[in-house]
């Protein structure tokens, strides 16, 4: 190979020779200069290094996820449900949601009744269906649950009633001693 070819990468660097005597005589450990070269043209036959990755960071220790979380999210999850079906009373939501959430099922609940109502579902309607309505059994099928800080963990649940099944997601903070649903979703 030619010398042309090469250009050398620390070239701007002393020799090991032309570094003081002063160093060599206190003792003091001297600097490993090395020369390489780099080749201008790339071989084939030359060696590929593999490149270095820094290590990954170690997983930070996630929260165990408090023992009545879970009934929590199934009691939030079967009585927005039985709200919105019109078998229990807003009422009774009111101390395992927060305002907004409150505020929100309440809306959607009503949302539902004027629908069945328009329909002639409601008071005036077939009292067939409305028997039918207010026996709604909800089945919980799963409950996950996430943790995201120490006193915020969102859950999912898949419950089923009679004629479909429906997801539910919230997000379960601590709030003066107590859990309280700060965002629910149904679907």
């Amino acid at each position: 190979m030619k010398r042309e070819n090469y250009v050398s990468t620390l070239s701007h660097l002393p020799a090991a020779s032309e570094i003081s005597p002063l160093a060599e005589a206190s003792g003091a450990p001297r600097p490993f200069l090395l020369r390489t070269e780099v080749p201008l043209h790339r071989n084939d036959d030359a060696a590929v290094l593999p490149l270095l990755r820094p290590p990954a960071p170690l997983p930070s220790p996630e929260p165990e996820i408090p023992e009545e979380l879970e009934a929590v999210a199934r009691r939030v999850a079967r009585g927005a449900l039985e709200v919105l079906g019109g078998t229990r009373p807003l009422q009774q939501m009111a101390r395992l949601l927060d305002g907004r959430s409150y505020e929100r099922l309440q809306l959607r609940s009503n949302l539902v009744r004027s629908v069945e109502q328009s329909r002639g579902q409601g008071v005036g309607g077939d009292p067939r269906s409305n028997s039918l309505r207010l026996h709604r059994n909800v089945l919980i099928r799963t409950v996950r649950i996430c943790p995201i800080t120490r006193s915020i963990f969102e859950a999912s649940v898949v419950a089923a009633e009679q004629k479909r099944a429906r997801a539910i997601a919230m997000r379960i903070e601590r709030w003066r001693g107590q859990w309280r649903v700060t965002e629910l979703q149904i679907g």
